[in-house]
């Protein structure tokens, strides 16, 4: 699957696209070629939505992994920068363990693409 942005704001459509495609790959992947694919502060916006919907040992274990980060118990926040250190792996496992953890997370995913902006 390729995926490319016309803009920092115009994602969510191409979200949607790769989330809701019959031929789509298992949402974990999907959300990791996302990752790839973004710039860092859109990184940082998809990651702590993943990270918002993770038990907080899962938080706890990637700040072992990347530093501290800010986090309050329910709204953890990674910077553009910290997302550098974070492997595609890693956002493929907390994309498994978000939608386990939050079945509703795809829907909250499209959620915040369309507060940017852009309708799905």
């Amino acid at each position: 699957m390729s995926i490319q942005f016309a803009s920092d704001t115009d994602h969510a459509a191409t979200v949607k696209a790769a989330l809701h495609s019959q031929q789509h790959a298992p949402f974990p992947l999907t959300i990791s070629q996302l990752f790839l694919r973004n710039n860092p502060q859109q990184r940082a916006e998809l990651l702590n939505q993943l990270l918002a919907n993770v038990s907080p040992d899962m938080r706890a274990a990637l700040a072992g992994s990347i530093g501290s980060f800010s986090d309050d118990g329910t709204h953890p926040h990674i910077t553009p920068e910290q997302t550098e250190q974070i492997a595609p792996a890693q956002v493929e496992e907390i994309a498994a363990t978000a939608e386990q953890h939050s079945p509703g997370v795809i829907a909250r995913l499209q959620t915040m693409a369309a507060d940017v902006g852009t309708e799905f």
